[in-house]
């Protein structure tokens, strides 16, 4: 099959949706609602199936140990050959990269460009994406869409990545009760975080958000303090981390 070739049928597609509730583990309000965010991302990439990993006990003396926290129906194989033949891989990947993952056959070539970094397997048919996901104390993993259909380009992998990231960081939140204080933060906290992190002083915020200097602070002050940071700069790199702002 080409890989410009649209999957053919779409009964599997339909099926998750359907079976979302089911494949949830039960979290109506929570997982549940993910799942139709995953086969979103899955029908516009146009690939057959899709999983999320998370890695589990990582400390100094062992790299850790990858799960599968979700994935769409019928698609254990692929995910338990993915784990078997490419856990190292992935986790050395994950420490030490942000990119894009793209499993391919020998040959295959990305542009000078992209952010992807493609990962030659032999006698492989088709191509995977895998994006990984770093999310400090709170968690990391990746997302990952098989047997990709859909042209891969840069507007595609960027926004499949950052997508990715927030539904993590979202599945984490359910699976481990998270109740920090980053679940707090309002909108002008994070609207006044993301504009320092862009670059612009208090009085410039101030100006574009008609708020008073005071006021500025008092939200960025707030935000640091909630994030558990140090200083601004901190609070702008956690809050990247964890996906509050861009």
């Amino acid at each position: 099959m080409e890989y410009g070739a649209p999957p053919s049928g779409q009964s599997t597609q339909d099926r998750n949706q359907k079976l979302a509730q089911d494949d949830s583990g039960g979290h109506a309000g929570s997982s549940a609602d993910l799942f139709p965010k995953l086969v979103s991302m899955q029908r516009t990439c146009g690939s057959e199936a899709f999983a999320m990993l998370v890695v589990q006990a990582h400390t100094l003396l062992t790299p850790g140990r990858i799960e599968c926290k979700m994935h769409s129906p019928g698609s254990d194989a692929m995910v338990a050959k993915l784990i078997e033949e490419q856990s190292a891989f992935l986790l050395s990947h994950l420490y030490s990269s942000p990119r894009p993952l793209i499993f391919a056959p020998e040959g295959y070539r990305t542009t000078e460009m992209s952010p992807a970094k493609p990962v030659h397997v032999v006698d492989k048919v088709g191509l995977d994406l895998a994006f990984p996901v770093q999310l400090g104390a709170m968690g990391n993993g990746y997302v990952v869409f098989f047997a990709v259909h859909t042209a891969i380009n840069n507007e595609l992998l960027i926004d499949l990545h950052r997508k990715s990231l927030t539904i993590m960081r979202e599945k984490l939140r359910v699976v481990f009760g998270s109740t920090s204080e980053t679940e707090k933060m309002n909108e002008r906290e994070i609207e006044c975080l993301q504009l320092v992190g862009n670059g612009m002083k208090s009085e410039a915020i101030g100006e574009r958000l008609n708020l008073s200097v005071h006021t500025v602070n008092a939200y960025l002050g707030s935000a640091t303090t909630k994030l558990n940071a140090v200083n601004r700069i901190q609070a702008i790199a956690k809050a990247i981390r964890l996906g509050l702002v861009a």
